[in-house]
């Protein structure tokens, strides 16, 4: 524990990004913040998604480009002869006040009847009560529970017990070791499917149970619902499985990397894309059903944060590119509130605020083209923080990936080595 603090303390971390210095780029706090607020008065007001995400990147931009003018001429007045600083000196604050027009580039103009909010708080689904379940009756491989969920044990593995730590997101302390879940990843299994009809019965019986059997061996996720609804636990509650990879999240407190040991893994038996004359739709009625009251028992068994019950694609990431999305399922459509969370989509993504993460047009094509209110809040987040901290863009987003790899480095000290393991 000590070891592990010492490499993680703010000290040695990279720090926030610094005020740049006189005659650089972005050094006029003031006029920054007064652009961000610009460009968040006109990005409310787009009503779709895309647009509104395009519009952000594009006045960021538009904003590097002014801020590189900016200061090639504040360099230039400073090196000027004195006599003509107070000449240069009216330029610079007209060059400031040109700049920060020129970071608003003419929003679409698609209105809504009201304005998206301006800033989506990070704990979307905090008000989203436990609920209350308990086990009523358990045989040698059946588990029955107080709203109706009934587990199968069949295929129960074990691996290792959970042990993780988590990070503060003040001070950068790394905790005691954990052992309970904090969290639920849902996944999909993107195995082979049969059409959801009565003459596929049996084929479809067939599919499940290989695919449990596989599930089975490689330890890929804690539970499997397969299509006709019925939940089956694959690694034991309180052993890590491998189903996450390299993922982060954070909740309002605490920040998470390789959810594996951290999070229990819940997978439907599904496609996203599922073959020609297919339902469109990735899940049956049954399985969300049962997602609905097996993530009740989970959250009152273990006290599991309503925001902590996320998806595959809003944890995964690539740190070798730097950008989200490295598995994408339920990158998009995954019922949160009928499974009785809120919309998890609205929760910013802890990845590009806190690292720096990017993404790109794949993961956007992969959301099906409806871009998360969350990846828009994140983007948001990110120009209001690099404006407050007197910097570009740019900049601010490379420190912060400084602050992820000092950070991952460390990870060695802190998790198993098998805990990066991933579904194949």
């Amino acid at each position: 524990m000590g070891s592990v603090a010492s490499v993680l303390s703010p000290q040695t971390l990279p720090a926030d990004p610094v005020p740049l210095e006189p005659g650089t780029v972005g050094s006029d706090a003031a006029t920054s913040n007064a652009v961000v607020h610009l460009v968040e008065e006109r990005a409310a007001v787009i009503e779709d998604e895309v647009a509104r995400l395009q519009f952000l990147r594009r006045s960021a931009a538009v904003y590097e480009a002014a801020a590189q003018r900016r200061a090639c001429f504040l360099r230039h007045s400073l090196a000027a002869p004195h006599a003509w600083r107070s000449r240069f000196h009216f330029r610079t604050v007209a060059i400031a006040l040109l700049s920060a027009a020129a970071l608003v580039p003419q929003a679409p103009r698609r209105l809504s009847l009201g304005p998206l909010p301006r800033e989506v708080p990070h704990a979307v689904a905090a008000g989203v009560a436990t609920p209350k379940v308990w086990l009523v009756e358990r045989q040698a491989t059946v588990e029955v529970y107080s709203n109706g969920l009934r587990i199968e044990n069949e295929f129960l593995t074990s691996t290792r017990t959970r042990a993780y730590r988590v990070f503060d997101r003040i001070a950068w302390h790394a905790s005691a070791v954990e052992t309970q879940p904090a969290g639920i990843v849902f996944h999909t299994t993107e195995s082979r499917i049969a059409p959801f009809e009565p003459s596929q019965n049996s084929r479809l019986q067939r599919n499940g149970r290989s695919l449990l059997a596989y599930i089975a061996q490689h330890h890929l996720y804690h539970f499997v619902i397969d299509r006709f609804g019925r939940v089956f636990r694959v690694v034991a509650d309180t052993d890590y499985a491998n189903h996450a990879g390299q993922s982060i999240w954070a909740d309002e407190k605490s920040i998470y990397w390789g959810l594996n040991q951290s999070f229990l893994g819940v997978a439907f038996e599904a496609q996203t894309e599922a073959p020609s004359g297919y339902s469109n739709d990735i899940a049956t009625r049954a399985q969300i059903d049962a997602a609905r009251v097996l993530t009740e028992m989970l959250r009152a068994t273990f006290g599991i944060a309503a925001m902590n019950c996320v998806t595959h694609a809003q944890v995964s990431v690539n740190p070798q590119t730097m950008r989200l999305g490295y598995h994408t399922d339920w990158a998009a459509a995954f019922p949160f509130r009928e499974v009785g969370l809120g919309d998890g989509y609205m929760t910013p993504i802890a990845a590009l605020t806190l690292f720096g993460f990017d993404y790109d047009s794949a993961f956007l094509r992969a959301n099906g083209r409806h871009v998360w209110q969350g990846l828009v809040a994140a983007e948001e987040q990110l120009i209001r923080d690099a404006a407050s901290h007197g910097t570009t863009l740019d900049l601010y987003r490379r420190t912060l990936r400084e602050r992820f790899h000092a950070w991952e480095a460390s990870q060695a000290q802190v998790s198993p080595e098998d805990a990066m393991a991933d579904r194949p």
